[in-house]
């Protein structure tokens, strides 16, 4: 708890004081003892607190920002005045009329920045995903089932002040998270190693792939719909950390679910290639329309390449900016994908090669696609 609070300047007497308050005014927890511990991890603007009450199994989890105003924190280039309220509440009532399992909002402290959410536990999918090949598999396709139910009954729900249908993956948000790999994992890392003309060959790539993405298909997207951020409790999948969502190509989602962070090297590609065809005959099911699976696989194959591209330059923006190097450890297990999906075509070779020529890590991945030793 004091070092939630002290990374956001507040009061830990204050907090317990207002916390009891708030509890107070919601019955599962009126009248009950209570105590307060923080959930490692969380945002650069939220925190996270379990609160258990004495006598009971189910308790609740505390989210704590940073600043109460639904705007701040908000890093990415977003659409302008388009945030009047806070995203995650936005989010949360629209998923939740989709049926999306989300956690419920028991109350919202406005003036101070607290909300009250429903405790699904801290059993991960990724928990599932390292137990053994069944609860892998089980667990993997039933975060597809439930990304399907966003995409298609979510995408359908009409609604005028969603945030998500207000907010998209446009030409300048595609390229800023480009332009992230670029700024922070060459030039910060290496200053002034990277040629003006090589820039500016990665600059004109980056163009190119945006152009196809762009004119592809468009659906609903969580936006960071990973296996740390799906909970398995109560025999069901719950979904967190939604308040990022936003209209996007089709497959960026599943391109999460099944590359970022170190999941790609969990899975291995034969479970990837299951995957990938069971999230095409669901959508198929859930939308009653038929799908071109050879367009999914190239559009899969762009945002694999997008996600890769933008986590692993914001890695690398959390350890320069944030200073908080953790994620470093992941940047390995991405960058074989990455290679891997980089050398299926003429375009995306050549930025390979640029790649390449500055990043030592990819170079050596590239010698040994060509069977150096």
């Amino acid at each position: 708890m004091k070092n939630l609070c002290a990374r956001f300047g507040i009061n830990p007497d204050e907090l317990e004081k207002t916390v009891a308050r708030d509890l107070g005014s919601i019955p599962r927890a009126a009248g009950k003892a209570f105590a307060i511990a923080a959930i490692p991890g969380g945002a650069s603007n939220r925190g996270y607190c379990r609160i258990t009450f004495e006598g009971a199994n189910d308790g609740m989890v505390l989210m704590v920002l940073s600043d109460p105003d639904p705007a701040k924190g908000v890093e990415e280039v977003m659409a302008t005045g388009a945030i009047k309220e806070l995203p995650f509440v936005n989010v949360h009532r629209h998923l939740a009329a989709a049926g999306v399992p989300v956690p419920e909002i028991y109350s919202y402290n406005r003036e101070r920045g607290l909300l009250y959410l429903q405790d699904c536990g801290n059993v991960h999918l990724r928990d599932l995903a390292e137990a053994d090949a069944d609860s892998r598999r089980f667990g993997f396709e039933t975060a597809i089932r439930e990304l399907v139910k966003i995409q298609v009954d979510a995408t359908r729900l009409p609604s005028d002040n969603f945030l998500g249908f207000l907010v998209r993956f446009d030409r300048k948000l595609l390229r800023w998270e480009l332009d992230h790999f670029t700024e922070f994992a060459l030039s910060a890392r290496f200053p002034r190693a990277l040629t003006a003309a090589d820039q500016k060959g990665i600059a004109e790539i980056f163009e190119e792939l945006t152009d196809e993405i762009l004119a592809g298909p468009y659906a609903l997207q969580h936006r960071d719909y990973h296996m740390d951020n799906l909970l398995w409790r109560h025999h069901r999948l719950w979904v967190i950390d939604f308040q990022d969502a936003l209209m996007g190509p089709l497959a960026y989602d599943l391109a999460c679910l099944l590359y970022d962070r170190d999941t790609s090297f969990i899975l291995g590609p034969d479970l990837i290639r299951h995957l990938v065809a069971f999230y095409g005959d669901r959508l198929e099911e859930r939308s009653g329309r038929p799908l071109d699976r050879a367009a999914l696989q190239r559009n899969l194959e762009l945002c694999v390449i997008h996600r890769l591209l933008k986590v692993v330059g914001r890695f690398h923006f959390i350890d320069q900016v944030k200073k908080r190097p953790e994620y470093l450890r992941f940047i390995p297990y991405m960058l074989p994908a990455l290679a891997d999906y980089l050398s299926r075509g003429p375009r995306e070779r050549e930025l390979l090669r640029l790649v390449a020529k500055y990043l030592p890590e990819v170079r050596e991945l590239v010698e040994k696609q060509r069977g150096r030793p």
